[in-house]
């Protein structure tokens, strides 16, 4: 006599599905930080943001923006003596200075600078804005105190307009026009002194503008207006 069984409804259904589940794609990709739906077309969504979200400056807009132009003419001269290293908050990537006073930065030096200012999403790099690379070094010095050595991260320097543009989509309220975008800007903290501290430092020590966020500053040679 022939036994027959009956296969549940359930049981059936996880059978016939198999070959496709063994054929689909995880929903995360951990190698890769990826998800199912997530772009993977775009060479810049794969980069590293190590999850601080430093990037959200929403500077305002200016009006004038087109008409802005970099002051390469002006030297860059630090003041007092200075022992300087930049850490990049990003990439981890570090440089160091040694500035004598008075000192006269030479164009290896600015280029040295360029070069850790980069957009480090694109690796493009940028020829600063001196008045800006100016007023930067000179805080710096005033914040080593009588030490005279200081470290500093950086959380932003250049932005490519294609970087600037994917953080306007993934992140809240990145100025379309960002003086980041002209090597105008550089957003940076240093450990051990508040954010509080810093600004006012920056606001006595600089003719454009100043952002002050719970965690870095924005510096930039734009028009003299501050926010938070």
């Amino acid at each position: 006599m022939t036994v027959q069984k009956k296969i549940s409804r359930r049981t059936f259904f996880a059978v016939a599905l198999l070959p496709a589940l063994a054929e689909a794609k995880p929903l995360i990709d951990f190698g890769q930080g990826l998800g199912l739906f997530s772009n993977q077309e775009n060479p810049i969504s794969r980069n590293n943001f190590n999850g601080l979200a430093l990037h959200n400056d929403p500077e305002p807009e200016l009006d004038d923006f087109n008409q802005l132009k970099s002051n390469n003419f002006s030297r860059i001269v630090v003041e007092k003596k200075l022992n300087l290293k930049l850490i990049s908050g990003n990439t981890k990537e570090e440089v160091s200075f040694q500035f004598r006073k008075n000192h006269h930065l030479r164009s290896q030096e600015i280029s040295k600078l360029n070069h850790f200012l980069k957009d480090w999403r694109t690796n493009e790099i940028k020829e600063f804005d001196a008045i800006v690379l100016n007023d930067f070094l000179n805080i710096c010095s005033l914040c080593s105190g009588k030490s005279n050595a200081l470290k500093v991260s950086v959380h932003s320097g250049f932005r490519s307009k294609e970087t600037n543009e994917f953080l306007r989509r993934n992140s809240h309220k990145v100025a379309r026009n960002s003086m980041h975008i002209l090597g105008k800007a550089i957003d940076f903290s240093v450990p051990g002194m508040s954010a509080q501290q810093l600004t006012k430092i920056v606001k006595a020590n600089t003719k454009g503008g100043v952002g002050s966020y719970p965690t870095f500053v924005h510096l930039d040679s734009g028009p003299q207006r501050s926010w938070s």
